[in-house]
Parts: structure tokens; sequence; C-alpha cells
């Protein structure tokens, strides 16, 4: 099977569309009491991220090499951010503050690196979509003499889809004795949420499958009408969601057509907004920072919503402005540290440095 095309813009903008619902789905406005908004985002946010990176999979790959390079982009900077947030809440705990826990407990969850072990929970993405990554490449390397490769890969994935679906808690909050020294009496999932690794490498292997039509897709008025019908059908009358980090999964066979749907629109929308300056340039910018996004969008919007809380009490106004600033500021610090050459070797891919 030949490699995919390069990145192209459409795809940018779906990864800048993509985090910006991230950041929208950690907002407070969205989380408290997890309403409808809440529903739609998670159905399909996190499966889109898994999609976007499958498409960019090449099999053609070294297995040494793609797996340095997947470190380097995605365990770096996990490592560099909590282990220095630890000693620094070690020293200054009312300046840093983290959950009240043992130096112990504290590193040892972020080797255990599951959402519930971890200070800033959006990182437990990070060494996660590695995993799934090396699983990925390791399944497109093996099938790669097969006759009829396409069809086994097709077979694999839905094969992986539904065993990932079956036993999505199989491995969660399951009484334990084993981690008590982590301040732990239940199973938090698996180690870099092992369990998960069945269904983000079906999407991966999805993202990669699908990797040529969507590197040419073209925005379908049609397509992208009749996707949003079936979408908002879908969830008027069954209101069914996936939640990754509570291994939530609904109605198996509704949660996968809205998970679809959701990354087709996401994708359909981005071949329309690609073709306006306006929107192709801020979003593909904000597509090719996401990690960066991921990584402080978190503590950014946080603290903006209690900064601002001591000047406004209207949520819908303090939500929209800690959005802005769980976008912007990681983006202006992700500036600073390009020019900064050993901060931008900490936290930035080697080719990336400046």
């Amino acid at each position: 099977m030949p490699s995919h095309t390069p990145r192209n813009t459409t795809i940018d903008i779906a990864r800048g569309i993509g985090i910006i619902l991230v950041v929208l789905g950690h907002n407070e406005a969205v989380l408290q009491g997890k309403g409808e908004l809440f529903r739609v985002i998670y159905s399909f946010h996190l499966p889109l991220f898994f999609f976007l990176s499958g498409v960019f999979l090449k099999d053609s790959a070294l297995p040494g090499p793609f797996a340095r390079s997947r470190a380097d982009v995605l365990l770096k900077p996990y490592f560099v951010v909590l282990v220095l947030l630890g000693i620094a809440e070690m020293f200054s705990p009312h300046v840093v503050p983290v959950a009240t826990t043992t130096p112990l407990a504290y590193f040892s969850g972020v080797l255990y690196a599951t959402t519930p072990t971890i200070a800033w929970t959006p990182l437990w993405f990070l060494p996660h979509l590695f995993v799934a990554s090396l699983v990925s490449m390791a399944i497109l390397r093996v099938t790669r003499p097969l006759p009829n490769r396409r069809a086994w890969l097709v077979l694999i994935t839905c094969a992986l889809l539904a065993a990932g679906i079956a036993w999505i808690d199989s491995f969660w909050q399951i009484d334990t004795a084993r981690l008590h020294f982590m301040g732990l009496d239940k199973l938090p999932g698996l180690p870099w949420s092992l369990d998960l690794a069945f269904f983000s490498t079906a999407c991966m292997l999805a993202g990669f499958l699908l990797g040529k039509p969507v590197a040419a897709m073209h925005f379908s008025a049609a397509g992208f009408a009749g996707a949003a019908i079936a979408f908002a059908a879908l969830h008027f009358y069954f209101d069914e969601t996936i939640d990754l980090n509570l291994r939530i999964y609904g109605n198996p066979l509704i949660c996968t057509v809205q998970a679809a749907l959701g990354i087709y629109l996401v994708l359909c929308a981005s071949a329309l907004l690609q073709r306006y300056a306006a929107f192709r340039r801020p979003l593909s910018y904000v597509g090719s920072a996401s990690l960066f996004i991921l990584l402080f969008h978190y503590t950014a919007q946080g603290r903006a919503f209690l900064a601002l809380s001591h000047i406004s009490g209207n949520l819908y106004l303090l939500s929209a402005a800690s959005l802005a600033a769980g976008v912007l500021l990681p983006l202006a610090m992700l500036e600073l540290v390009r020019r900064q050459r050993h901060l931008a070797a900490l936290l930035l891919p080697l080719r990336s440095k400046p």
C-alpha cells in the first residue's frame, strides 16, 4: 500500500477545530452538569484525534526511528511538564497546587499515566497516543506482505473496535490493594491507558485506511447537511455519548455512528474553511500547535476562570473568556518557547527547535 500524501490544510484545520473542542470540553460551562453540549462534544472529539493521527501513519517507517520520533513528540513533553510540576509542588505547594499526595504517590502516578493518577488530567492522552501509535504501526508492518491487505486491515479494525467497546471498563475502578502506595484503592485503568488501546488503535487504523480520501476531500453541501441532520437526530432521540476518561461508551452502534458522523462533519467543514484565508490561517496555526495547547490549556483555562470570577459572576461570559485564554495563552507560551533554545529542547520536537 503506498504512503499517504503529505499533510494538507484541511487536516490541520480539522486538528485546530478538534483541539478547540477539547478546550471547550474542559470549560466550566460545559462541564457543569455535563449537559447536551458536553455529550455532543465527547461523542466524537477524541476519536477524531486518533483518526487524524492515523491519517499521518506511514507503513514504510522503520520501527526504531518511528518509536524515537513518537517519544520525542509525545513522551518528552509529558514527563517534562509533570516532573517539573511535581518538583515545584514539593517546594512551593501553595504556588503550584496539585492534589495532596506524597512524592512517591505523585511520581508513581506520573509513570502510571492515567487520568486518576496525574495532576493535569488531559495529559493522559500523550502516553496513550504513543502506545496506540506503536501498536498501529506494528499491525501495518505485519500486514504489509499479505495479499488482499486492505481487506485484512478493515477486518482487524472492526475486530479491534468491537473488542475495545466490549472491554472498555474491564479494568476500571476495580477494588485493589496493590496501589495503596499511590493513594488508590481502585484500579484506575491499566498503565498508560492500555485498556483503551483496542479502541484507539481501531480509530488510527481507520484514519490510515481513509487517508487518501481525507487528503483529497472537498466540501459537499449535501453530504454535510445529511450528516448534520443524522448526527442531531441521533443525539436528540438516543442522547448517547462517549467518555474515554471514565471508560464510558453508550450504545455501541449509536455511539460509533455518532463518532463517525462527527469526524466527517469536522473534516467536511475544514474542507470548506480552507477556502478562506481568514479561517484557514488561524485554524491551521492552532492545529499545528494542538499538542502544546493540550499540554497547557487545562491550567490556563482554569486559572483564567478563577481570576475573572472576581470581576464577573456571569457563567457564560466567564466561560467564553476562559475558553479564549485556554487557547491563546498556550499559543503565546509556544512562541516564547520557540525563542528559548533550552525550553524548546525540553518541550518541542527536535525538528521544531529554532
